[in-house]
């Protein structure tokens, strides 16, 4: 559907990569003039690097002769959005408009967004891990405000969440003709459609949708095919249709968008499927297919392809370059396909057939193909389980190369010390693994076929020979108690404890999320075994597979006196989990663990600590991620890692670099510019701008005080502090909301004793400035076993801004530090 508003030419799209050198036996065909055969990778996929279904079908139909062309519109989409042309056009035709913050925010982050995305491609953004963040902040930023301009949306780089949601198919059938709700619909016009127009003998769409967060883009851009090629053949394949194809009847309105589905694995059925299209057959009897039979489905069963058949996956369509958020990319390659365990809360075998290997020599000359193809040795290796057995093959076979590869694997009693180091010396540089759970008991329940006693042994193994992991956890399998989750959380954190301080590797990451019972899942086939009781689905959700459900069975108490220290601990546990939403994309840790020179922790910011005299430091700009949009007679200054946004009088900046007492005309100005030092607008430079770089360094003497744009507020029975100048919201808990009250209870009391300003005021700093808590006085409210908890909570807020710290002679001390 065209948009609302006459679209301007689109931008001509980044051009794909092609071979450095010619076409050779082992190299892809030369893409051909004029494709029959289009293959998409519908958005939302990871923007980090290209997904490896469409590249490896692309090959198969390249080496079987066909003309065909790939697209990558994941990647594409998230290009247009995530720059200053794109964004701009979105805001534009919008019906929605923003305002006030929202509107400073979103025009600040957009004049910085192309810069930003560029900085998140170059090798320069692994190592800078605060400009690493900063560039994030500005590309999330982008995405909020279009968030915003898009009722009931939720954009990120992980997914794009709309109003109408995959789990119904009238959902999903009203998103694709709703310009409101669907961003899509505007930007495939720019991105997509041309390239519809570029192909006139186009004759067959495939649509690979792997996930259900593709699905409303796929067919949102099957109906663009439709209207701009009626004639073509449009396929649906991939996990996610595998998925759904057996709940769809004849007559279901996704046949009325695309003509057939390809189930399972499509190697052998996209050349069967283009063939018959081709040679003008009709598609009945394509392995794997589901298509419409007058009143029925022609269902035809699958194939299982050979991995040893396989051709090089044929990445030259893809923007390699310049098109996804990370350096590289990351190229994705298999040694195996699903998997040979059978865990009870996954579905991963349902859909991916059976469980077989490719032979190590394989594996190496594709990696050596494609590193003369593209240049690139960074490689994520997408099996569902890297078995011990693949590892040693890729050990010995990759062993004096140089490249870098991570992939997941479990846990075994076989993974030792001398595994460890033949995978560091062969390129691994980190592997994830499935801890799910610390506890026997359950990893018994979940049918994991592993022993908790091999996991630590496992995890110092790998981290001695500088392997950093990644733990998934899994709270709230049916039959886990709380403390158990809590037994889990501790054991993650303190073996990233242990990588960072015992083996120097500081990328390890842990990861938690609730348990989903699939639909596909053993779990779901038998129920009863797990003490589980099935809700009935709601019939609008006829898409839904992750399904409700009670637990009716028992829930373990603890046992010995370690159970029961934990499950007293639990809450405290639990609130204090390592997972965390800040943490980057997988690839960049990756890439990170591969570049690591000693210790890569981020270095807390050189912020401004203004002394006793701060009004009489030289003050500018700050330098790197701030940025500036002139409006007149104001100067917007945004700081994108913590969201503070400071509209300042022009004259000030212009006047800069130079002192507050010099450049501020009267105590609003000067409160103006003292804030935005506090929120990293502003620098200062001098003998006296210090800064607290650890909690440790809060003692007696240092004054707290609500910081500037912070308010406390209370809503019903809970507490909150809000920021008006980073946006930022943070519920408290009643300690933490008992802290607070004090000091903004000081805080008060020092601005009601300000007085009227005078010159000698202003240059002696004795307004404005003052008053607050000292630390030792709130310290002292709280139980001593206690203080340390207190202190911890005061770090935090002062890294948050929510808080300022100040010396007992009233000048303000900055504190260095992230959120």
């Amino acid at each position: 559907m065209h948009p609302r508003n006459p679209a301007p030419p689109p931008d001509t799209p980044h051009t794909p990569d092609t071979p450095d050198t010619p076409a050779t036996a082992d190299a892809p065909d030369t893409a051909p003039s004029s494709p029959r055969v289009l293959l998409i990778n519908p958005p939302l996929w990871n923007p980090y690097a290209p997904h490896l279904a469409v590249p490896l079908l692309l090959a198969v139909l390249r080496r079987h002769g066909v003309a065909a062309r790939a697209l990558d519109l994941s990647a594409e989409t998230m290009h247009h959005l995530l720059s200053r042309d794109g964004a701009g056009d979105y805001a534009a035709h919008r019906s929605e408009t923003l305002t006030g913050r929202a509107l400073d925010q979103f025009e600040a982050a957009r004049s910085a967004v192309d810069r930003a995305a560029a900085f998140l491609r170059s090798p320069a953004s692994v190592e800078d891990i605060d400009g690493h963040r900063a560039a994030t902040a500005v590309c999330h930023a982008v995405l909020d405000g279009m968030a915003a301009l898009t009722p009931g949306s939720r954009l990120s780089f992980d997914r794009f969440d709309l109003r109408h949601r995959p789990v119904s198919s009238a959902q999903v059938m009203h998103a694709v003709t709703d310009p409101v709700h669907n961003p899509y619909l505007h930007v495939f016009e720019r991105v997509l459609v041309p390239r519809l127009r570029a192909l006139p003998d186009l004759e067959v769409v495939g649509l690979s949708v792997s996930a259900d967060s593709q699905l409303i883009a796929a067919l949102t851009a099957a109906r663009l095919v439709r209207r701009e090629r009626p004639g073509a053949h449009i396929t649906l394949g991939g996990n996610f249709v595998t998925r759904i194809a057996g709940r769809l009847r004849p007559g279901h309105p996704f046949f009325t968008l695309v003509d057939s589905l390809v189930c399972y694995e499509g190697e052998e059925s996209v050349v069967a499927l283009v063939d018959r299209l081709l040679s003008g057959r009709t598609p009945h009897g394509v392995p794997g297919i589901v298509v419409p039979d007058g009143d029925t489905l022609h269902r035809c069963p699958p194939v299982t392809a050979s991995l040893g058949e396989l051709p090089v996956p044929d990445f030259t369509d893809h923007p390699l370059t310049d098109g996804y958020l990370a350096p590289g990319p990351v190229l994705p390659v298999i040694a195996s396909r699903s998997c040979a365990w059978k865990c009870a809360f996954c579905a991963i075998p349902f859909a991916s057939d059976a469980f077989r290997m490719r032979a190590p020599e394989a594996v190496v000359a594709e990696l050596d193909e494609l590193h003369r193809r593209h240049g690139i040795r960074h490689f994520q290796f997408v099996d569902e389980i890297l078995t011990v057995r693949s590892m040693r093959g890729l050990a010995r076979g990759l062993a004096g190369r140089d490249y870098r590869w991570y992939g997941e694997t479990r846990f075994s009693p076989t993974i030792d010390r001398r595994l460890t180091d033949a995978l560091y010396a062969a390129g691994c540089r980190r592997l994830d693994l499935g801890l799910e759970s610390y506890n026997q008991d359950v990893l018994d329940r979940m049918r994991k076929d592993i022993k908790a006693s091999w996991i630590a042994p496992n995890l110092d193994a790998l981290l001695a020979s500088g392997i950093s992991v990644h733990l998934f956890g899994i709270a709230g399998f049916p039959g886990e108690a709380r403390w158990q989750t809590a037994r889990t959380v501790e054991f993650a954190a303190a073996t990233l404890a242990r990588s960072r301080e015992r083996y120097g590797v500081p990328d390890s990451t842990f990861g938690i999320g609730p348990f989903v019972l699939d639909a596909l899942s053993p779990v779901a086939a038998a129920p009863e075994e797990y003490q589980v009781r099935l809700e009935p689905p709601d019939p609008g959700e006829d898409l839904q597979m992750a399904l409700r459900y009670d637990y009716v069975g028992p829930v373990p108490q603890p046992r010995g006196a370690e159970d029961r220290d934990i499950a007293a601990r639990a809450d405290r546990i639990l609130s204090g989990s390592p997972d965390s939403a800040d943490r980057p994309a997988e690839e960049v840790v990756f890439l990170r663990a591969d570049s690591r020179r000693g210790s890569h922790r981020a270095a807390p910011p050189r912020v401004p600590c203004p002394g006793p005299r701060w009004d009489r430091l030289a003050l500018r700009p700050a330098d790197g991620w701030v940025v500036r949009l002139r409006d007149g007679d104001r100067t917007l200054l945004y700081e994108p890692r913590d969201g503070a946004l400071f509209s300042l009088p022009s004259r000030l900046l212009d006047a800069l670099p130079g002192r507050a007492v010099d450049v501020c005309r009267d105590r609003a100005e000067r409160t103006l510019l003292r804030a935005a030092l506090h929120h990293r607008c502003l620098e200062a430079a001098g003998p006296d701008a210090r800064s607290l770089t650890s909690a440790a360094q809060l003692t007696g003497d240092l004054r707290l005080r609500l910081a500037p744009g912070t308010r406390l507020v209370h809503e019903g029975t809970d507490t909150f502090l809000t920021s008006w100048i980073t946006g930022q919201r943070l519920r408290l808990s009643a300690s933490g909301a008992a802290a607070a009250r004090l000091i903004a209870a000081a805080s008060e009391g020092a601005d009601a004793d300000k007085g009227a300003d005078t010159a000698e005021d202003v240059g002696g700093d004795r307004h404005g400035d003052g008053g607050g808590l000292e630390w030792a006085e709130l310290a002292a409210r709280c139980a001593p076993e206690s203080v340390p908890r207190l202190r911890a909570f005061v770090w935090r807020l002062l890294i948050a801004r929510f808080l300022s710290v100040e010396s007992p002679d009233r000048s303000a001390h900055r504190v260095a530090g992230r959120r």
